[in-house]
């Protein structure tokens, strides 16, 4: 089977179009030129094909004319696109994956509002555009899969299939080697909006010295993380996002887990195994049942 992955902010993609290699298909990954901050691409580079935005949905639909599948991650208008060029002659998946749903409510400060008042109004028009790409994407996709529990509510279709963050635990592996740190620790991304309030709600359940790495300002390489985590005992998995708290595992959790630390999460429960549903090869199982029901 000839299997075509479309853009990917975390590497999703490449852990399934690894496994998808390693059962006997063609997998491979597209994904926009000059733009890897954490270096997953760098390290998957023999799955990726790297292509700049001008030319991206000419170049995907080129190579989507020879695939059997066209598994596309977040890039809406890439679906849309190729869904009518196509004319339905390949079947395509739409995956949604937490900010594509969620988005981000970026509240400004009263200075931030003086320097520039038209902020606020193109976050709403940024996210209306989105919202409705979605459920363009929704509607016109030959299956949808979204990847944490919490998102199932942005959803319209009524068969979405949840297929969980996989982790490739050939690369995040168990380790006794290092001496670990007693400290807890959470890092900083353009995922959680509100950090403060984080550090607030772990000092009300007794964590007071919380290590915040900002990976924001100081982003680690994919290929450096796992030595980085196991300096570590236990990782923070608390992310409060547009005013809510989520219940979900994050993909820095579960490779917390792959390489034997200890995660606390949302609600401050200790959690030490990685799901067996995680696990890259596992995962890609689950998927592959999903392609050969829509072939």
């Amino acid at each position: 089977m000839n299997i075509l992955h479309v853009w990917d902010q975390s590497g999703v993609a490449c852990i399934l179009a690894k496994n998808q290699n390693k059962l006997g298909h063609n997998a491979k990954v597209i994904r926009r030129a000059n733009y890897d901050p954490y270096s997953i691409y760098e390290f998957y580079n023999e799955l990726v094909e790297f292509v700049d935005e001008t030319n991206y949905l000419d170049f995907c639909l080129k190579e989507a004319k020879s695939a059997d599948i066209v598994h596309i991650h977040s890039r809406t208008d890439a679906l849309l696109y190729l869904k009518k060029k196509l004319e339905n002659k390949t079947k395509i998946i739409m995956h949604f994956h937490g900010t594509d749903l969620r988005g981000i409510k970026r509240k400004y400060t009263i200075n931030e509002m003086v320097a520039s008042p038209k902020l606020l109004f193109k976050n709403i028009r940024v996210a209306r555009i989105r919202q409705r790409n979605n459920l363009l994407a929704e509607e016109f996709a030959d299956k949808v899969l979204y990847s944490t529990p919490d998102l199932r509510k942005f959803l319209k279709v009524s068969d979405p299939i949840l297929v969980h963050i996989p982790i490739d635990t050939d690369h995040f592996t168990r380790s006794k080697n290092i001496q670990a740190k007693e400290d807890f620790f959470i890092f900083n991304t353009q995922a959680i909006s509100n950090m403060k309030w984080i550090v607030n709600y772990c000092k009300i359940h007794g964590i007071n010295k919380l290590n915040i790495i900002d990976r924001i300002r100081q982003p680690i390489k994919y290929s450096e993380m796992p030595l980085f985590l196991k300096q570590y005992k236990t990782y923070v998995d608390v992310r409060y996002v547009n005013d809510e708290l989520l219940p979900n595992l994050s993909t820095t959790a579960l490779q917390s887990l792959a390489c034997g630390l200890d995660v606390l999460d949302y609600n401050l429960n200790r959690i030490t195994e990685l799901p067996s549903d995680r696990a890259g090869s596992n995962a890609t199982k689950i998927v592959q049942k999903i392609y050969e029901e829509i072939q």
